[in-house]
């Protein structure tokens, strides 16, 4: 065991130097910043993915490795990329996993995704020894796939009352269906979570707490507080590391006080979340629109106002596409509270939009070499900092990527 624990210290450690050496690859984010600083040190580089062609950048996009391996043409230390993201335990059983996951029958209003996810993460986690409570638990719907695969009583806490009551509803709807999964063994309340304290009696009394993509502050409060609760066992698969009140990265473990990334904003943080695979092609050609629109929009205002930062806007509804590329732009200038022009030719600036649009996606398949890498990074820090308190921690993943890119999960159990 001392011998695991001091793998992940190490693999953390070798990917902290890696992260910080190359910061500066991956720092600047494309959307804001037409020409990245790395264009000046690696202008060959810059060129060759600037002239891919749609058809060749598709398929570097759709394959991290092949993307590693031609960006290694300019960048040699990219190859040690696999090596730092090797040696993570899988349990993809397939097989094994489905007599997990609840069917479509059994589980009315659930989504496909989620419904998997929730059926390969309760194959990981079994056998199921104590009582369980679904951290962040939403409307139920991994409280009861995990109530249906042992006698345990689950109980779901979220903050959301609406959700909290549209998953009773369903629960009795799936009790209905699968009537061995008995009303009592699956309850949701209505709690924040944030205002739970690991040395209080509002503490959860189940020695198993399990949590499904819990963003940010979060998990990492159910992280510090169950450890001083002295939890029995704590199954976290994280997400959303960004989504934080603090600005900037706060390392949980004492042996990473020290990183060479120690104060790395959260909205870098951000990287390691970008890859989603849940959006339909309809929803992504949308976002990419919208995507279009904001770059023309900027490259206009810009060009009349002389300012070179960009600004951002707030987010807008997919609706917006209904009323055409001249309103967005209108509406977005009301935003920045400045008036545009009457003759604009709407056409040539949609046209720019498009243009920084392919430039954009092609220098993130630079930044995107280092999303997986910062995700571990990020875990790892988790993982160490619940053996620096006295548990046996497992770091594995629990799905395909292509089911949810946020696989990675963490098992610790007390010793």
């Amino acid at each position: 065991m001392k011998e695991q624990s001091a793998w992940y210290l190490e693999r953390w450690r070798s990917l902290d130097a890696w992260l910080h050496q190359h910061v500066g690859l991956w720092q600047s984010v494309p959307f804001y910043t037409p020409e990245p600083k790395w264009g000046e040190l690696y202008p060959s580089l810059r060129h060759a993915l600037l002239k891919l062609s749609d058809q060749e950048y598709e398929a570097l996009a759709q394959d991290d490795d092949a993307s590693q391996g031609w960006l290694s043409q300019w960048l040699p230390d990219l190859s040690i990329r696999s090596e730092l993201l090797s040696g993570l335990n899988t349990h993809h059983n397939s097989n094994k996993a489905d007599t997990c996951t609840l069917s479509e029958a059994q589980a009315p209003h659930m989504p496909e995704r989620k419904r998997l996810q929730a059926g390969k993460l309760t194959h990981h986690l079994q056998p199921f020894e104590q009582s369980i409570t679904d951290w962040c638990s939403g409307m139920g719907h991994l409280a009861r796939t995990l109530a249906a695969n042992g006698e345990q009583p689950v109980i779901g806490l979220e903050w959301n009352a609406e959700l909290v009551k549209r998953g009773q509803t369903l629960i009795e709807a799936s009790n209905r269906v699968n009537p061995s999964v008995k009303p009592s063994r699956v309850t949701l309340a209505q709690q924040d979570v944030m205002q739970l304290q690991g040395n209080s009696e509002s503490w959860p009394k189940t020695p198993h707490i399990v949590a499904l993509h819990a963003c940010g502050d979060l998990h990492r409060h159910l992280l510090k507080e169950a450890v001083k609760a002295h939890q029995a066992r704590i199954s976290l698969a994280p997400c959303c590391f960004h989504l934080s009140h603090q600005n900037h990265w706060q390392p949980l473990a004492k042996a990473t006080q020290h990183s060479a990334l120690r104060g790395l904003s959260t909205e870098l943080m951000r990287l390691a979340v970008q890859e989603t695979v849940t959006a339909t092609s309809r929803v992504s050609r949308q976002r990419e629109t919208l995507n279009c629109w904001r770059l023309g929009y900027e490259a206009l205002r810009q060009s009349l106002t002389q300012d070179s930062d960009y600004r951002p806007l707030a987010s807008c509804s997919i609706k917006q596409l209904a009323l055409g590329f001249s309103n967005f732009c209108l509406w977005a200038a009301s935003q920045h509270q400045c008036s545009l022009p009457k003759d604009v030719n709407w056409d040539k600036w949609l046209v720019k939009g498009q243009q920084r649009h392919d430039q954009v996606k092609r220098d993130e398949l630079l930044r995107h070499q280092f999303r997986r890498p910062l995700e571990v990074w990020l875990v790892l820090d988790y993982v160490i900092f619940l053996q620096e308190s006295g548990y046996q921690v497992e770091l594995t993943t629990f799905c395909e990527r292509h089911l949810s890119p946020r696989n990675l999960l963490i098992d610790a159990k007390a010793q």
